[in-house]
């Protein structure tokens, strides 16, 4: 995940976060919205986070590994 902060000097004065997914997806936030991840993406962890689609898959893989155990 990515942050980009702009300068006083530029057009954009507010803060803008990049979220990338590992699968490449990028989503942005920008202001007050930018530490809320975009609707449907999930934070694995403080610098990892997955889109809407590798989340639904991830607790598919998940759910599919806790049935194949018991």
């Amino acid at each position: 995940m990515g942050v980009r902060y702009s300068s006083p000097d530029s057009p954009f004065t507010r803060i803008t976060v990049v979220y990338r997914c590992r699968c490449g997806a990028l989503a942005s936030e920008v202001g007050r919205h930018a530490a809320d991840l975009p609707p449907g993406w999930e934070r694995v962890d403080d610098d990892t986070c997955l889109c809407a689609y590798c989340a639904e898959f991830e607790r598919a893989r998940n759910a599919s590994a806790a049935g194949a155990s018991t």
